[in-house]
This record gives C-alpha cells, sequence and structure tokens, in this order.
C-alpha cells in the first residue's frame, strides 16, 4: 500500500499518516512524501499512490485552505486523527543573526501571537512545509538570516540550533488529519 502525505519527512503530516496507517491496520505501508495537498490529489488521480493524507483542520487556525481547494467531489475521507501540535522555533546555528521566519502557512498562523510578543522584529515568509524548511535551511537553500518553524523532530534532525520549544499560542493545539482515497476504490 503506498501512502502519499501532505509534507516532506519528520512533518505532522507524516506522523499523522503512520498513525492512520496503525489505527486501519495497514500492513507494509510505503510512506511518500508530497509536500502539498495537491500533489496528494494528484498522485491519487494518477494512481500512484492508494491512500493520501492531508492536514483538514486546525484548532487555532482553522480550515487548511490548501487541503480545501486541493479536494473535489471525485475523492472521500476515510478515516481522521486528531494529533497534538506542538511547534520550535529554530535557527542554522547558534550565532545565526537572524530577521525571517520562514514555515508552512498553518505554523505561522498557529505561533502569530507567540512571534508578536517574544520575536515581533521578524518578518514572516510563507514556505510549502515546516519540516521542507528546516531542510531548506540546513542545506543552505534558504539564508542563514532565517530561523523556521518546524516540528523538534525536524530541527534536530537537520543540525539546526533550538531557539525555543513549545510556542504554539495555545498549548492544547490540535490539527484533525483526513485519510482519503478516490471515490468507489475500496
Amino acid at each position: 500500500m503506498k501512502i502519499g502525505y501532505q509534507g516532506d519527512f519528520f512533518s505532522n503530516s507524516e506522523e499523522a499518516a503512520h498513525l492512520l496507517v496503525k489505527k486501519r491496520g495497514i500492513q507494509n505501508a510505503i510512506f511518500i512524501p508530497l509536500i502539498s495537498s495537491q500533489n496528494v490529489i494528484n498522485a491519487l488521480k494518477n494512481k500512484e499512490i492508494d491512500f493520501g493524507v492531508m492536514a483538514i483542520q486546525n484548532k487555532i487556525a482553522g480550515p487548511v485552505l490548501e487541503t480545501s481547494l486541493a479536494l473535489t467531489k471525485e475523492y472521500e475521507q476515510i478515516d481522521t486523527l486528531t494529533l497534538p501540535i506542538h511547534h520550535c522555533l529554530f535557527k542554522k546555528t547558534k550565532t545565526s543573526a537572524i530577521n525571517v521566519v520562514t514555515s508552512h502557512i498553518q505554523a505561522l498562523l498557529q505561533t502569530k501571537n507567540y512571534r508578536k510578543k517574544f520575536f515581533p522584529y521578524l518578518q514572516e515568509i510563507e514556505s510549502e512545509d515546516t519540516a521542507l524548511a528546516a531542510k531548506k535551511l540546513s542545506t543552505g537553500e534558504i539564508s542563514d538570516s532565517h530561523a523556521i518553524i518546524c516540528r523538534k523532530n525536524a530541527g534536530l534532525f537537520y543540525g539546526l540550533f533550538l531557539i525555543k520549544e513549545n510556542i504554539e499560542d495555545d498549548k492544547k493545539n490540535e490539527t484533525t488529519f483526513g485519510l482519503f482515497q478516490l471515490k468507489n476504490e475500496k
């Protein structure tokens, strides 16, 4: 079974995909990072994957617009899972001077008040995925002047310097993820 998910390795969507597969008892799953909801939908349509996992709704930021825009009537949601979401702020090195924060729009929305209070000088730039932003900072595709909001495991995996953990505006932050398939494909 091929499971495509919105996000990259070490993203919240990857975690949700693993948990949904376990919940449904799917054996021998192959997980494929597809970065965006539209890429998940395209892979389902082209039968490159059997199921897709995408974020649907967040407690703080509301509906996930990219998923809402990607979905059409030919797809059905067959399961959901709500996952606690905790964001961390990372920079390239301990001595990196930062003036920009880069992350997925959902992470930016979920940390807006915290950042306004403690890091009001950081300009925002959207990225297509939190974990992908961490990867790009580590490889130099994003300038060292950027901080990244992502899961702790992503920042640590890519060798970034942890500035602060749990920067979400609501400590009970959570996102509901859906498991999708083409209709009539059982």
